[in-house]
C-alpha cells in the first residue's frame, strides 16, 4: 500500500477542499424573494446570503432590513408594484411568489424561463408544503423540516393554552375599505381557532372573502382587530389611493350602529402588527400568540 508523506498529504487535502468549496459555490442560489414571509424563512433555513433580492417590506430577520439599510441587498418593490424587469436583472435561478396578488408575476416570469416557488397562503398546511419545496428546492431539507416541527409543536403549545377558555367571536377586519375578513382558506383562520377565538364569517370560501358592515354589526364580535405595520399612514377614503394605509379606532367607533357592537361598547376594537399575522412563515407561533394576546389579555 502506497503511502503519502505528510507534505503531500496536506497538499492533497487542500486541493480536495478547494473542490469543494467551488463546488458549493456553484450549488448556491440566487433567490429573488417577493414576499416579506418568504424572505424569512429563507434566512431561517440558513440561506439568506443565497438573498439576491426581496422587497421593501422585508422586516424579518433584523439582519434584512440592516443589509437593505447599507445597500447590500437589493429591492425590488414592495407587494404589488414589483419591478419584474429589475427582478430579471438579477439574474435569479430561484423566485418566491405567494398569494393571488402575485399570480401574475409568476406567471410572467416562468414565461421568461424563471423557476418559482408559489405559496397561496391558503391554509397552515399548504404553508408547510411551501417551506418543504423551498427546502427540497435549495438543499436545506433537514433544516426545513425541523422549522416544521418547530412551528407545529408552537402552535400545539398554543392551541392548549387558550383550549379551555370561552371562545370569544373575533372581526380580523383586513382592509377597512374593502371590508374582508379570513376564510375558509386562509390560515389566519386556523390561527384565530388555535388563539380560542372564533372568526366570523370563517365559513365563506376564499382566502379573504367580502363582507358588510352591516353583517358585522349583525355578527356582534366581542373584539375587532385592525392591522397595523410600522410605518403605516392613516385610512384614505377616495381616490386612487382609497383602502391604502389603516383605519384607527376612532373611524371604527363612528360607523353606523358601531355603538351596537359589543367590541365597540367594550373598547376591546384593538391594533395588531400584520407584519407578523400576515407572514405565513417562520412567524406563525408568534401570529397566534399576538392574537391570543389580544383577544384574552395574556
Amino acid at each position: 500500500m502506497k503511502h503519502f508523506t505528510k507534505p503531500i498529504y496536506v497538499a492533497i487535502w487542500a486541493i480536495f477542499t478547494s473542490f469543494l468549496l467551488v463546488a458549493q459555490v456553484a450549488a448556491a442560489e440566487r433567490i429573488v424573494s417577493l414576499a416579506p414571509n418568504w424572505s424569512h424563512t429563507v434566512s431561517s433555513l440558513g440561506a439568506e446570503n443565497e438573498l439576491v433580492g426581496v422587497t421593501r417590506y422585508a422586516r424579518f430577520p433584523q439582519s434584512l432590513p440592516d443589509k437593505i439599510a447599507r445597500g447590500e441587498l437589493p429591492v425590488v418593490g414592495g407587494f404589488t408594484d414589483i419591478d419584474i424587469e429589475k427582478v430579471i436583472s438579477l439574474n435569479p435561478s430561484l423566485v418566491l411568489t405567494a398569494t393571488g396578488l402575485q399570480l401574475n408575476l409568476k406567471r410572467e416570469l416562468e414565461k421568461r424561463g424563471v423557476k418559482v416557488i408559489h405559496m397561496q397562503e391558503s391554509s397552515l398546511d399548504e404553508v408547510y408544503r411551501g417551506i418543504d419545496a423551498l427546502g427540497q428546492t435549495i438543499n436545506r431539507a433537514e433544516a426545513s423540516n425541523l422549522l416544521i416541527s418547530k412551528i407545529k409543536s408552537q402552535l400545539d403549545t398554543i392551541e392548549q393554552q387558550y383550549a379551555n377558555l370561552p371562545k370569544v367571536k373575533v372581526y380580523y377586519e383586513i382592509n377597512y375599505f374593502y371590508k374582508c375578513v379570513p376564510g375558509a382558506d386562509s390560515y389566519i383562520t386556523e390561527l384565530i381557532k388555535i388563539a380560542g377565538g372564533e372568526p366570523v364569517f370563517a365559513e365563506r370560501s376564499g382566502i379573504a372573502p367580502m363582507v358588510t358592515w352591516d353583517e358585522i354589526v349583525n355578527q356582534n364580535p366581542d373584539f375587532i382587530l385592525l392591522p397595523m405595520w410600522p410605518g403605516a399612514t392613516g385610512p384614505v377614503f377616495s381616490g386612487t389611493e382609497a383602502g391604502s394605509g389603516t383605519t384607527t379606532i376612532d373611524e371604527v367607533r363612528g360607523r353606523v350602529n358601531a355603538d351596537k357592537v359589543t367590541a365597540v361598547i367594550k373598547q376591546q376594537v384593538k391594533f395588531i402588527d400584520s407584519a407578523v399575522t400576515k407572514q405565513a412563515g417562520p412567524n406563525i407561533p408568534n401570529a397566534a400568540r399576538l392574537l391570543a394576546e389580544a383577544i384574552h389579555g395574556h
